[in-house]
């Protein structure tokens, strides 16, 4: 996160010889774009029974009138709007220059 690797970028393609799961698998030109510091990677994270989670668990259940059993552990998986469209900039020239 300090040095904002914020593009996990997947190319997919097939080796000869492996089997796949697709009939013409030698035409899979995909690549995948994972934003790296939002979401899971920012590791709010707390266990179960714990007091934090416990508070959590109560402010939904009274907030929004959320379901969550006591003995859940607790993950907050934040996305913000300027990191998904930075990641959306880091995608489209792929797209644009290959010209699919």
């Amino acid at each position: 996160q300090q040095l904002d690797l914020y593009a996990c970028v997947r190319p997919i393609r097939h080796f000869s010889g492996v089997p796949a799961p697709v009939k013409n698998p030698e035409f899979v030109d995909v690549v995948i774009f994972r934003e790296n510091t939002d979401d899971i990677y920012l590791g709010i994270e707390w266990e179960a029974y714990s007091k934090e989670a416990t508070k959590i668990i109560g402010f939904l259940s009274k907030e929004f009138k959320v379901d969550i059993n006591e003995d859940s552990g607790i993950g907050i998986k934040p996305m913000s709007e300027f990191k998904s469209k930075r990641l959306i900039r880091k995608a489209t020239p792929y797209k644009t220059n290959d010209g699919k």
